[in-house]
């Protein structure tokens, strides 16, 4: 009970400095210890003195933990402010924040694309026309073929709106490790494995917090590494007056404008699929009809697809899986070494 109400005293100063927190908790285990030893001495409790000895023990393999922590402390601002890492953001946390709103920025760029694209679609889609044959009307709909390309625009829509909430989540994840790793959570970690009863735990936050503020960050700036890499094949084509196959920023097709009255005939539909399969251009096809059309919108759209995958696999996919892997691969070494036995392929499926 004593521990219990000393630990709740102490969470508030989580918050200060960690090395001061760390010195306190020790300060507060050794009193607690020494005047456990004092009381099972004086009252001859042998268990008392045992129990007191094995947790001095476990103090001071805590203390050693905390020197290594403390000395690790520059070399951890270092690595954080490294250049290859960092570049101009400062520290290499907030490199990693300002290549997640890059990313963001394109994904939101590739959800408004697509946007436009289906208002595009739904306005072709619904032009119509009436004639009148012996005083009995009709509805004519010459561009009906649109409404195909609703649903899988539908269905692209939702899966960029999902990527845009995890990149999102992701720089919140990392604002939260540049706010409270180091400040609350590593403090914290000391002082629980301080005690017996929350030795555990208190490991496991000291590796998470360790993990959080170097492994997490690095991970992004790793994969944005690899994406410019990427890119510098893509500008080599460029250079060689070739079409970049993915480019960095998605493109918004251009969907050709439908007449509404022209119902026109089948036409030449072997040529057409020949002419895609071999060609993939538009200019293959004949656009003075609707259906030329709507293949070279098709074809448009083909073209365009490549930025959106550069942008959802590369950026948005990628990313954070790699990230989340360095952290959680790191998480289980420093819990090993932090004496914290955890199942970090639970921890993994909770991710």
């Amino acid at each position: 009970m004593k521990r219990l109400m000393v630990l709740l005293l102490l969470v508030p100063l989580a918050f200060a400095a960690w090395q001061s927190v760390a010195a306190m908790a020790m300060a507060t285990s050794a009193i607690l210890l020494a005047g456990i030893y004092i009381i099972g001495f004086g009252l001859s409790i042998s268990e008392l003195q045992i129990l007191a000895k094995e947790e001095f023990f476990q103090l001071i393999a805590l203390m050693v933990m905390i020197a290594a922590l403390w000395g690790g402390d520059g070399i951890l601002n270092s690595v954080s402010t490294n250049m290859a890492f960092a570049g101009d953001a400062g520290t290499m946390q907030n490199a990693s924040v300002i290549i997640l709103a890059d990313w963001r920025a394109n994904v939101s760029s590739a959800l408004g694309g697509l946007a436009a694209m289906d208002q595009s679609i739904s306005i072709e889609a619904s032009k119509g026309g009436q004639c009148n044959i012996f005083g009995i009307g009709y509805s004519v709909s010459g561009c009906g073929g649109y409404s195909m390309l609703a649903a899988p625009l539908s269905m692209a829509g939702g899966i960029v709106g999902f990527a845009i909430a995890e990149i999102a989540s992701m720089e919140r994840l990392v604002q939260i490790s540049m706010n409270y790793a180091l400040n609350f959570i590593l403090p914290l970690g000391i002082l629980l494995r301080t005690f017996k009863m929350t030795r555990g735990a208190g490991g496991f936050m000291i590796a998470l917090a360790v993990s959080m503020h170097i492994m997490l960050p690095a991970g992004i700036i790793f994969n944005s590494m690899l994406a410019e890499t990427f890119l510098a094949d893509q500008a080599t084509l460029a250079e060689e007056g070739k079409t970049p196959e993915y480019p960095p920023v998605p493109a918004e097709a251009t969907i050709m404008e439908c007449t509404g009255m022209d119902t026109g005939v089948i036409g030449d539909s072997e040529g057409i699929s020949t002419a895609v399969k071999t060609y993939g251009l538009a200019a293959s096809v004949d656009t003075s009809t609707n259906e030329g059309k709507a293949v070279t919108s098709y074809l448009n759209m083909r073209n365009a697809l490549r930025s959106y995958l550069y942008a959802m696999l590369i950026e948005a996919t990628m990313g954070p899986i790699l990230a989340l892997l360095l952290m959680v691969a790191s998480l289980r070494a420093l819990t090993s070494i932090a004496g914290a036995e955890v199942d970090v392929s639970a921890v993994s499926r909770f991710i």
